[in-house]
C-alpha cells in the first residue's frame, strides 16, 4: 500500500471517528434527563428478603458505563485467543528465522567437500535389483526398478 493511500485512508478512519464521537455527543446532550436505576441490595437482615437500592443518575453517565463495561467484557472475552495467536506467531517466525538461517548455512556451504561416507549407497539406486530388499519404503522401490534397465519382453514358449 502506498504512503498517500494509506494517509488517506487515516484520514477517512480519523473524520468517521470524530463524527460518530459528534452523532453520540449530540445524542446525549438531547437525552440528558435523569434516571432511577434500581438494584436489589444484599443484607443480613431478613425481614426484608429483597430490598431494592435506588440511584438517579443521567442518562448519558448509564450508557458510557454500560458501553465501558461491555468493552471491557468483549477484551476479555476475546483476549486469550487474541494472545493464543499472538504466541503462535512468535513461534512461527522463530521457526521461519531458523529455517531461513540454515537455508543460508546451505548455501553458503563449500561444493568441494564429498558427503559423509555413512550417507553414501554402497550399491547405486539404479544398479540395486528388485530382490534385494533395500528399499526403505514403496516410493523408493518404485524408483528402483524405474530406473533399472528395461528387461527383454517375455518370449513366448512354442506349445508342444
Amino acid at each position: 500500500m502506498s504512503k498517500t493511500l494509506r494517509g488517506l485512508l487515516f484520514a477517512l478512519v480519523i473524520l468517521l471517528l470524530v463524527i460518530m464521537g459528534g452523532t453520540i455527543g449530540y445524542f446525549m446532550v438531547q437525552n440528558a434527563q435523569w434516571v432511577v436505576l434500581r438494584f436489589p441490595a444484599v443484607q443480613a437482615d431478613w425481614s426484608d428478603p429483597l430490598p431494592m437500592m435506588e440511584f438517579e443518575t443521567p442518562l448519558p453517565v448509564v450508557m458510557a458505563v454500560s458501553f465501558g463495561l461491555g468493552l471491557v467484557l468483549a477484551v476479555l472475552i476475546f483476549s486469550p485467543s487474541w494472545l493464543r495467536r499472538a504466541w503462535e506467531r512468535r513461534q512461527e517466525r522463530r521457526f521461519i528465522n531458523s529455517l531461513e538461517g540454515e537455508l543460508t548455512d546451505l548455501r553458503n556451504m563449500p561444493v568441494t567437500d564429498p558427503a559423509p561416507l555413512e550417507d553414501i549407497d554402497e550399491i547405486p539406486l539404479h544398479l540395486r535389483q528388485p530382490d534385494e530388499g533395500d528399499a526403505e519404503d514403496e516410493e523408493e522401490a518404485l524408483l528402483a526398478a524405474a530406473l533399472q534397465e528395461p528387461a527383454a519382453p517375455p518370449r513366448k514358449e512354442a506349445q508342444r
